[in-house]
């Protein structure tokens, strides 16, 4: 096989005699001088960063023993201002919910001045179902009317 006629070796030239690397590569100046730039630009940052924290901790330091030589000057207080985000919301709704529970499934006064009491929410279904729900006196057991909704808005028809 020629490389002459190769089109690969057309397009670049054949290699020469005695050459280090394949002439196609990097040059290998130019990839030292990017690793050692790399390197220098590696270097800054750290030091970027490294100086950035320090000015800041320095900063945080000067502020704590300011305050602490004069803390209502430096105006900190132990709780923000209200309102206040909640801290574990999910805690709070479980308590929530558990109180809930609680006041539902127990029996309890609501006034102890006029006996108003609550039930567990059992209880108080079993009564509805045995006692039945209280009717008004004199109204008819079906509705006159039907509500019902158009684009005019709700209206009242005729049964």
């Amino acid at each position: 096989m020629s490389t002459e006629h190769d089109i690969d070796a057309l397009e670049y030239g054949p290699t020469p005699h005695g050459a280090q690397y394949e002439h196609t590569d990097i040059n290998p100046a130019i990839g030292y001088n990017f690793a050692i730039w790399l390197f220098v630009a590696m270097i800054l940052s750290v030091g970027l960063v490294y100086g950035t924290f320090w000015f800041f901790e320095r900063q945080a330091v000067a502020t704590d023993a300011a305050t602490q030589q004069f803390p209502l000057a430096a105006g900190v207080e132990k709780e923000p201002p209200m309102p206040r985000l909640q801290s574990q919301p999910f805690k709070d709704v479980y308590l929530l919910r558990q109180g809930q529970n609680e006041r539902l499934d127990s029996y309890g006064w609501v006034d102890k001045e006029s006996g108003v009491v609550h039930i567990p929410i059992d209880r108080a279904m079993e009564l509805s179902l045995q006692h039945g729900l209280p009717v008004r006196a004199g109204e008819p057991a079906t509705p006159a009317g039907v509500v019902q909704d158009s684009s005019a808005g709700r209206t009242s028809a005729p049964r």
